[in-house]
């Protein structure tokens, strides 16, 4: 009986660009390995083992890295940043990122209000209704009493989401 034996597939390997390109993006900027550690919150080691290919940020720092050297994650591990029109590319591509991020936090904001106007308006007749009822039964009172519980806890909830979106509005720019 014959036994087969497992066939491999040949893998295609993707480019990996990381060593080059973050001494290629540090040098563009004009900073040693022990600046750019710094402003990551890293050490020199850490940013000359990158470097040298010997070792390779963990997603954490890759995000750090990149955020701080305007390019995208992707871009600083599968484009050659050497070629002067990748580099551009990579640019171009993180900027309209970030623009997306922006208008993406300008469009929650908005919303926030439409939000919090919805919650008022609705209020405001809750309260324009309750006054005009003549004589409010039982139910009608533990109905109301509900509401403005469930009021409280919507206004807080918007109150934090402002808030949220005011820390994340920070974090981006």
């Amino acid at each position: 009986m014959k036994t087969k034996e497992a066939v491999k597939k040949p893998t295609l390997a993707l480019p990996n660009f990381i060593a080059s390109n973050l001494k290629i993006l540090r040098n563009r900027q004009g900073w040693s390995q022990s600046e750019l550690a710094e402003k990551v919150n890293l050490n020199r080691g850490n940013i000359a083992s990158y470097e040298s290919g010997l070792a390779e940020p963990n997603i954490c720092k890759l995000l750090r890295i990149s955020k701080l050297l305007k390019v995208l994650p992707r871009d600083i591990t599968r484009r050659d940043l050497s070629d002067a029109n990748e580099l551009a590319l990579a640019q171009l591509a993180h900027d309209e990122d970030r623009m997306a991020e922006k208008e993406r936090l300008t469009q929650l904001r908005y919303r926030a209000v439409e939000l919090t106007e919805l919650v008022q308006s609705s209020r405001r007749l809750f309260q324009y209704k309750r006054r005009t009822l003549a004589s409010p039964c039982k139910e009608a009172d533990l109905f109301a009493a509900q509401y403005e519980q469930l009021f409280e806890v919507t206004e807080q909830l918007l109150v934090e989401h402002r808030e949220l979106l005011g820390e994340v509005g920070c974090k981006c720019d």
